[in-house]
């Protein structure tokens, strides 16, 4: 598993254009000596038969640590079953975080095993995803990619995320909506969200979320549930008006009021490689007051 994100993480440096990490933490061989390789193998096991969701043994000096819930952890499964429904025309909800991995390399993975419910029959289903929090890049304010959304014991082979495959259009720098995007001559390109929609599609409200979490990273629940001003989607996708909240790659720009008056607004730029399971949330945000 480490190889594959390693491989991963050096990519992205290299098309970010990154000033290198610093140098990993070295032991002295002490330390080395202090790991049972017993453990160690222990260790090596669950992290390879589980794909680095079902580890409960964590030696000292691995890049593997348990997390549990935490703000972070729940937003990012809220994210990961999104993903999940976009692609399978599903509707699970989120509960609770059961457990949660991170692996620190040159950036973090999370390995979340969520406790869901389908409200068509309230059944319960045990949910994986593993989302990246990776580098930010054109001033954003955060950048994750989902890599696997998938039903637990589900088998869904997972893939390395295809930057190349992303949509030239939508890796650039994206500026505040202009004034005359919705009269000017991309106007076919957008779509201002009507109430109707907002009530249909509960996911926008996460990408408010998203955006304040952006902002701070923190338990946003003295901030929530925010009050929506004006959303605006913007496609280059040749699909009619009402299925442009369901295109691929898009770019969402959200003004609303939170919880003890914040005026904000935000933008988020959700792309796919194609690939299953894989969806990018370029996200910024400002505070207007």
């Amino acid at each position: 598993m480490y190889d594959c994100m390693l491989d991963e993480a050096k990519l992205w440096h290299s098309e970010s254009k990154l000033e290198p990490p610093p140098p990993p933490t070295t032991f002295s061989d002490s330390d080395e000596e202090e790991i049972d390789p017993v453990e160690r193998e222990k260790f090596r096991k669950q992290v390879v038969e589980s794909g680095g969701f079902d580890v409960d043994f964590f030696p000292v000096y691995e890049k593997l640590m348990s997390s549990g819930s935490t703000p972070s952890t729940v937003l990012l499964s809220k994210v990961g079953l999104h993903t999940y429904n976009f692609d399978k025309g599903t509707n699970l909800q989120f509960r609770s975080v059961q457990k949660a991995n991170e692996e620190f390399v040159s950036f973090t993975f999370y390995y979340i095993t969520v406790e869901a419910v389908d409200p068509f029959d309230n059944s319960p289903v045990t949910f994986q995803t593993s989302v990246w929090d990776a580098a930010r890049k054109n001033n954003e304010s955060l950048r994750l990619v989902t890599k696997v959304c998938r039903i637990k014991g589900s088998k869904e082979e997972t893939s390395l995320w295809d930057h190349d495959a992303v949509d030239e259009f939508y890796k650039d720098d994206i500026s505040w909506l202009e004034d005359d995007a919705l009269t000017g001559s991309h106007k076919l390109q957008y779509y201002e969200v009507k109430e109707s929609d907002l009530r249909d599609n509960e996911w926008l409200h996460l990408y408010a979320e998203v955006v304040l979490f952006s902002k701070w990273e923190i338990d946003l629940s003295a901030y929530l549930p925010v009050k929506m001003k004006k959303v605006v989607v913007r496609t280059r996708e040749d699909v009619e008006t009402s299925m442009k909240l369901r295109s691929k790659n898009a770019i969402f720009y959200m003004s609303f009021t939170a919880c003890q008056g914040l005026e904000c607004r935000g933008i988020i730029t959700r792309t796919t490689d194609g690939r299953p399971q894989h969806m990018s949330f370029q996200v910024n945000c400002w505070i207007d007051n």
